[in-house]
């Protein structure tokens, strides 16, 4: 798909803006059609259409914004600056029509509900899986769809109406007013080694011993490894030596289990890992995870993802709390 850039300098963005209501999402569903599969015929035949019949809807839909959204050209179809801004508004007000119709039916007993779930891998060791399970057991109407990944892959899709909920940690640097945050579960952080770590078997380790070590690290500016850095400043000490950086806590547990590497899980992690991990005791500081429900702050909460944000604060032991903005 090639996004040009060529529109007439009257074709103003505001324009565009303003006519937005006289779009219906039939034409909508053209439109990405047409984007996606990067050729009207193969467009049509997917959407059960005539090329002239989806050519007419394409061409009312420019008629109604007053600026050119599609060209076609000897390499296929080509998306205007207009159509590039288009693509976004169309895909999110598609997904909330489908999350719409799929509420309503699941209050009507039509059909199944569904709750699609965005997680970071460390969420879904314990908390989140009993959380789901009693979620299920109350709401055996509502089918889950859980997807893991990063803030960096789970946010644009929350955004986009892909997700209805995301489980994550939240960012130190985040200043995005599109997401509301919401704290839901606590998780104690230890500092691991393997079992077979010279300080796997000492007591009251400082942040001195700590620092003879390399460490398996997130990436910045991950909370946790911020203050793991902090604790190594204010005793005095450079920033913690990172061997390897890694978003995946399967592969750092596997790395940790087969060098001296430090690094620091969440207690569930820990049990759950089977490599022989175990934590160190360093009682200098005390490590948490905030886990956080993400939501789009203009959005609608669904009832059914209030009701698994009750569930998880059971599992994890924490009550209600207001929006953390």
């Amino acid at each position: 798909m090639v996004i040009v850039g060529t529109v007439a300098a009257s074709l103003r963005p505001d324009t565009m803006d303003k006519n937005l209501h006289r779009l219906d999402l039939r034409q909508l569903r053209h439109f990405i059609a047409v984007v996606h599969t990067g050729s009207f015929s193969m467009a049509a035949e997917n959407l059960r259409l005539t090329q002239p019949a989806l050519s007419k809807s394409i061409r009312s839909m420019e008629q109604a914004l007053g600026v050119r959204l599609l060209d076609r050209g000897p390499t296929g179809v080509q998306v205007t600056l207009f159509g590039q801004r288009l693509i976004g508004y169309s895909e999110l007000l598609l997904s909330l029509a489908n999350e719409a119709v799929d509420e309503i039916d699941a209050l009507r007993g039509a059909r199944r509900g569904s709750l699609r779930i965005g997680s970071m891998a460390a969420a879904l060791r314990q908390v989140i899986p009993d959380a789901l399970i009693r979620f299920s057991a109350a709401r055996p109407d509502v089918a889950l769809m859980v997807h893991e990944g990063t803030n960096e892959v789970l946010l644009p899709q929350l955004f986009a109406a892909k997700l209805d909920v995301v489980l994550t940690v939240k960012p130190s640097d985040i200043l995005n007013e599109d997401f509301e945050w919401r704290l839901v579960a606590r998780e104690p952080v230890k500092i691991v080694a393997h079992q077979s770590h010279p300080l796997a078997q000492r007591k009251n380790l400082s942040v001195s011993d700590l620092a003879q070590y390399s460490w398996v690290l997130p990436p910045l500016p991950e909370t946790d490894r911020l203050l793991l850095e902090s604790l190594f400043r204010s005793s005095g000490l450079p920033k913690p030596v990172v061997a390897v950086e890694t978003t995946s806590i399967n592969f750092l547990t596997s790395m940790i289990s087969r060098t001296h590497h430090l690094a620091y899980l969440t207690r569930a992690n820990l049990q759950g890992s089977g490599l022989g991990l175990v934590a160190l005791d360093f009682n200098e500081i005390s490590l948490t995870r905030d886990i956080y429900a993400v939501f789009r702050r203009k959005g609608e909460v669904r009832p059914t993802v209030s009701v698994l944000l009750r569930e998880i604060e059971r599992a994890s032991g924490i009550g209600e709390t207001p929006p953390a903005a």
